[in-house]
């Protein structure tokens, strides 16, 4: 693992778990259940980039951050994303 790759994914987490913040604490201020929805999106984005971080110090779980783990993390992701801006 070369040092560009590390520094991707501990921005990923940095940068991800700041935009999960701000959602979250608009969240509390609207109470709009699709401000909810995004912060599930981006909370999802942060446990994912927390395990490919971890991945960095442990082969173990190297070993188990595989192609179908990030692409299904994305694409539940992605739901809630969708869910956030549909219109009722």
């Amino acid at each position: 693992m070369n040092e560009l790759e590390i520094f991707l994914r501990l921005s990923f987490l940095g940068l991800s778990a700041i935009i999960c913040i701000i959602s979250l604490i608009s969240l509390k201020k609207t109470k709009e259940m699709k401000i909810g929805f995004a912060s599930i999106g981006f909370l999802i984005f942060v446990i994912e980039s927390i395990i490919v971080s971890i991945g960095i110090f442990s082969t173990t779980i190297e070993t188990m951050i595989t192609t179908e783990l990030l692409v299904g993390t994305t694409f539940i992701a992605l739901i809630f994303f969708y869910l956030s801006i549909l219109k009722r």
